[in-house]
């Protein structure tokens, strides 16, 4: 492939003539929408007739990421080259949270001893842990005992049992949303400081009332089961992360859980101290006493434009408060898909929504309803009535048909009927309509070169009389409903082969304004 204007695909013999005639000098002039286009596994072809020339190099500039992101979940493996023959080992270092050999063991371990004395019959392994029998009991217990005591007899002194414990590791998760009078600006939170070493403390955030929980791992939120303690220990978020959260990450933030767990292997816990909310909301104002307030809200209001099966508008609140919407299309539910009101969000809202025509009637008045409303429940709607069509830069004959859909499908065939072998067709009309709904520049028509046949020519031509063939056709800006007429015919020499069922296509592209 090759890029003019846009990519342009060659076939795959391709040798140095190819190079020198389509090669391009400078990929620099190829804007990021070209590349984006490119999906998958891209190779750089480079080509030079300077014999000394052994390699070549490229800059590619790519979304930012970080080598977390890359190896997150993956095995690493390090390979080292010396060239020095005394050297028999390597030692790397690598820092990683903070864990204990029971967190990688379990339970449970297998030794292995192995000996070459021919003497020794058995080995022993000496293990020193807390531990106590009391470990091994499960749920509730009674600890019952016997006194000759008097005075614990006659009920005059209790007898006490005192025992020392680690408590099983906790999910403790937020039962009810957080009460907030405006934005989060940061969420801070504190532990009680100790001086003997500390247990784990993991927590997970949620921003939809507890359905779904999120934690924060390379600058961004990723799904997570807090249901499963082995996967919060290992990827929920530690105190630091929570306190580090930027402003834009925390709109809409609901709730928070919290992973515990007090080692049983040391004598060791976790004392979180408080959670607070620094939150956007009026304080330090004029008190007043003994006076009534009465609210005046302001509605919503809403800018739509519907084109090209496109709606787009703008939701505002003169209020500066929080907006959402849905759309009904025919009296149906359309948007969000189960009738529900949007998620409230900031005004002004942009909306930008595609309808699709498999839900449109055709030819017929469809109405488009949105109704929106604000943060105080103040509903209101607008009725957009349309007749229903396609979309896209459509293909149209002379008298107006459609000749093809939005996705492509043929729906009428620019018919030509039989063709003698040295003649040339009369002329059609063809005319392309902008259907969008935004404008696009840089048209290019030209036919499919798949459906090429040896001695049959599809020539096209910006206008009937003089018809001057040329292999494609360009054009410039096309407002949305505007539309260009191009002329096209059918040329063949005598020794063209027949074919009772010939057929070509013809392709658009645009560039979006």
């Amino acid at each position: 492939m090759y890029y003019s204007n846009q990519w342009k695909t060659l076939d795959d013999d391709i040798d140095e003539s190819r190079y020198l005639n389509y090669g391009m000098d400078d990929i620099s002039i190829i804007p990021e929408s070209a590349w984006s286009q490119l999906q998958g596994e891209v190779e750089l072809c480079y080509y030079t007739d300077d014999p000394t020339k052994t390699e070549a190099s490229f800059n590619i500039e790519t979304e930012p990421f970080t080598l977390a992101e890359e190896w997150e979940d993956k095995e690493i493996k390090i390979i080292e080259y010396t060239d020095d023959p005394n050297q028999t080992e390597s030692t790397i270092t690598i820092e990683t949270e903070p864990f204990t050999i029971y967190d990688e063991l379990g339970d449970s371990v297998d030794v292995l001893y192995y000996t070459d004395d021919p003497s020794k019959t058995s080995a022993e392994l000496n293990i020193t842990a807390n531990y106590s029998p009391l470990d091994e009991l499960e749920g509730d217990f009674d600890v019952v005992t016997w006194t000759n005591d008097e005075e614990v007899i006659a009920g005059n002194r209790d007898m006490m049992l005192t025992y020392n414990a680690l408590p099983f590791e906790q999910l403790i998760v937020q039962p009810t949303d957080i009460a907030l009078f405006g934005d989060v600006k940061k969420v801070i939170a504190t532990k009680v400081t100790e001086n003997s070493p500390e247990g784990i403390l993991r927590m997970a955030a949620s921003f939809d009332s507890g359905l779904t929980w999120k934690t924060y791992r390379f600058n961004k939120w990723l799904d997570m089961d807090i249901q499963n303690t082995t996967l919060f220990k290992r990827k929920g978020m530690n105190l630091d992360t929570l306190n580090a959260i930027p402003e834009k990450d925390l709109i809409d933030l609901t709730r928070i859980a919290y992973y515990f767990d007090s080692s049983k292997h040391y004598e060791n816990s976790y004392l979180l101290d408080e959670v607070k909310m620094v939150v956007d909301a009026p304080r330090h104002a004029v008190e007043f006493r003994d006076m009534s307030l009465q609210l005046l809200n302001t509605t919503a209001t809403i800018d739509l434009t519907f084109s090209g099966n496109k709606l787009t508008g703008v939701l505002d609140d003169a209020d500066q408060g929080k907006v959402k919407y849905r759309v009904l299309l025919n009296g149906k539910t359309y948007y969000p898909a189960d009738g529900n009101f949007t998620r409230l969000a900031a005004s002004p809202f942009n909306i930008e929504l595609n309808i699709d025509e498999r839900n449109v009637n055709f030819g017929v008045e469809n109405t488009l309803k949105v109704e929106f409303q604000d943060y105080w429940g103040a509903v209101d709607s607008r009725e957009i009535k349309f007749i229903g069509s396609y979309s896209g830069l459509m293909f149209m004959d002379e008298s107006g048909d459609f000749l093809s859909d939005t996705f492509g499908g043929i729906l009428k065939k620019l018919d030509y009927g039989v063709i003698i072998a040295g003649q040339t067709t009369l002329t059609k009309k063809v005319r392309i309509k902008n259907l969008l709904g935004y404008a696009v520049d840089h048209v290019y028509l030209e036919m499919d070169k798949k459906f090429e046949t040896d001695g049959v020519e599809v020539q096209l031509s910006r206008q009937a009389d003089p018809f001057l063939p040329i292999d494609y056709l360009t054009y410039g800006l096309i407002q949305p409903e505007d539309s260009i007429d191009f002329y096209i015919r059918i040329a063949t020499d005598i020794h063209a082969k027949p074919n009772p069922n010939g057929n070509f296509e013809m392709k658009v592209t645009a560039d979006r304004v």
